[in-house]
Parts: C-alpha cells; sequence; structure tokens
C-alpha cells in the first residue's frame, strides 16, 4: 500500500512539474499582449514587451507585432492589413511585411524610418517613392534645368 501511494505522490509531482514546465514555456515563448489603442502600444514598446496591435489610421491599417529585443534594439513586425485611401499603387503593399528595428526605449512609428527595416514591404514602399520622383522630376524637368543653370 505504501508503495502505490509513492508511485502516485511521483506521478502527481511530475504532472506538476511538467504543468509548470509547459505553462513557463508558453509565457516565455508564445504569450503576447494585445493593446486595442496607441498609447498602450507605445507603452510596451518602450519595454520592448512582446505584444500586438492593429493601428486602423485615417488612410492605412496597420499590424504591430513586438517580438522582443535583439542585439540591443526592438524588433517589430510591420505589416499592412489595408490601404483604405491614395492611388491604387499604394494597393499593392497590402499583405506585405517588413521587420524593423527601434533603438529601446523608443516609441516611434516604425514605418516612420524605413531605413531601420527589412523586408518585402519596404522595397514597396522604396519602389513608391522612387516612382514619386521619377513622376517629379519628368513634372518639373523645365524648372529643375532652369535651377541647374543658376548654380552652374
Amino acid at each position: 500500500m505504501k508503495n502505490k501511494k509513492g508511485q502516485i505522490g511521483r506521478f502527481i509531482l511530475l504532472f506538476a512539474v511538467i504543468s509548470i514546465l509547459i505553462i513557463a514555456i508558453y509565457f516565455t515563448f508564445y504569450f503576447s499582449y494585445s493593446c486595442d489603442n496607441l498609447a498602450c502600444f507605445h507603452a510596451h514598446q518602450r519595454e520592448c514587451s512582446k505584444t500586438k496591435f492593429i493601428n486602423d489610421a485615417e488612410d492605412t491599417i496597420w499590424k504591430y507585432k513586438i517580438l522582443g529585443e535583439v542585439n540591443k534594439a526592438c524588433e517589430i513586425e510591420v505589416e499592412v492589413l489595408k490601404v483604405k485611401q491614395g492611388n491604387l499603387d499604394r494597393k499593392r503593399i497590402e499583405n506585405k511585411m517588413m521587420t524593423c528595428y527601434l533603438p529601446l526605449g523608443e516609441d516611434t512609428a516604425p514605418e516612420s524610418d524605413i531605413s531601420n527595416c527589412h523586408g518585402l514591404l519596404k522595397e514597396e514602399l522604396q519602389e513608391i517613392i522612387i516612382e514619386k520622383l521619377h513622376l517629379y522630376v519628368i513634372e518639373n524637368i523645365g524648372e529643375i534645368s532652369e535651377e541647374l543653370k543658376k548654380v552652374v
């Protein structure tokens, strides 16, 4: 009878240890907070704690996911879920993602400086910027030429 009680006790102890281990793994690697406003997200961003947030801005719906600290920077995944306003060329950034690395303690929008980012979304944003610059130069070639003559 004592042997059976000892086995049951060991089973309960083993079950408790495995349960605690599973819970610890979940909270360490998989759990992330969910914010419902920008102030909450910025507070978590400054701490670089794992957080998810959907920012329904005026012209674009952004999805942010703070992944944690990497090499003394805060790693944030950014995705454009929907472009609500703008040219058709902006529609091509929908469902594209990029990963940004912001300095710890900073709470600026990750997409505000894409030089800290990499991924398909960054490439598409750069392409749109280049196309707009190209159009600007073409439309204003006469004015640019006159300004260049003044410099030389």
